[in-house]
């Protein structure tokens, strides 16, 4: 969003942001680990994975290394549930508001495909897609900065390849999504701001490859959102301001694993 950040000192929001990146890193570290020596349960096979995300909209950038948990259902028949999470450390970068390091990045991604019964290579669904990014901090002009938090709701394609080791190839179309800035962490005098997404695409790649020692999906995922809706604040008596959550691009790549 353009009113990404407003020119306020918050200095001591600094540290508490390195805080909350520490401890929820520790947190997530604790929860995978766990995960690694039981990586085929009753119902779902789990992964790991490690990659890189680079979200830009025309005003600002944020990019850094993501770590991510991935579970996938088994045996459920042509039904197929999944659910995926990435905890990222990113670098905010803007030409007007200046450079912040360390933003912490949660994603998730919840999936339900059915697939055809006239051609079982095709799933369809809906998908559930969550988006957080905590910018407490100033940045190096000054500027201070506040959470930002989206919700889409997607529908999902998936075409998988007849192999041992398959590709897939996953598209989605946005059905509706809701974007919601929380001006108020900057100033108590500000009102947060919430937008409606209603345009949107993504397209993923990804191939499953057993070796020796398990098997690696190397994956690269590219989303792109339209220009939202204008939501109408007051600024000041008899003064209101238009803000929308511009268009923007993320890329996702990365490599998720499952050791046998």
């Amino acid at each position: 969003m353009f009113w990404i950040f407003h020119n306020i000192r918050c200095l001591s929001l600094l540290h508490q942001s390195q805080l909350l990146s520490l401890c929820t890193a520790w947190v997530f570290i604790g929860a995978i680990l766990p995960v690694q020596a039981q990586s085929v349960q009753a119902l779902g096979a789990w992964q790991l994975s490690a990659g890189w995300q680079d979200y830009s909209e025309s005003q600002m950038n944020l990019k850094g290394p993501e770590l991510g948990v991935h579970w996938q259902s088994q045996k459920l028949g042509p039904f197929t549930f999944e659910a995926n999470a990435h905890l990222g450390l990113q670098n905010y970068s803007s030409v007007q508001s200046g450079r912040l390091n360390s933003v912490l990045n949660v994603d998730t991604h919840w999936l339900a495909l059915r697939a055809s019964t006239a051609q079982p290579q095709w799933q369809f669904g809906l998908a559930l897609h969550n988006h957080a990014n905590f910018f407490r901090g100033t940045t190096s002009l000054g500027f201070g900065g506040y959470d930002r938090l989206s919700t889409q709701v997607w529908l999902p394609v998936r075409w998988h390849s007849a192999s041992a080791q398959p590709w897939a190839v996953d598209a989605g179309w946005l059905l509706w999504g809701e974007h919601v800035s929380r001006l108020s962490q900057v100033n108590p005098n500000f009102q947060d701001v919430t937008n409606q997404q209603r345009k949107g695409v993504y397209l993923q790649i990804s191939q499953k490859v057993n070796t020796s020692t398990g098997e690696v999906e190397p994956y690269a995922r590219w989303t792109w959102v339209d220009n939202s809706d204008v939501s109408w604040v007051t600024v000041a008596p008899g003064l209101a301001r238009g803000d929308y959550e511009p268009r923007n691009n993320r890329l996702q790549v990365g490599l998720k694993w499952r050791l046998r």
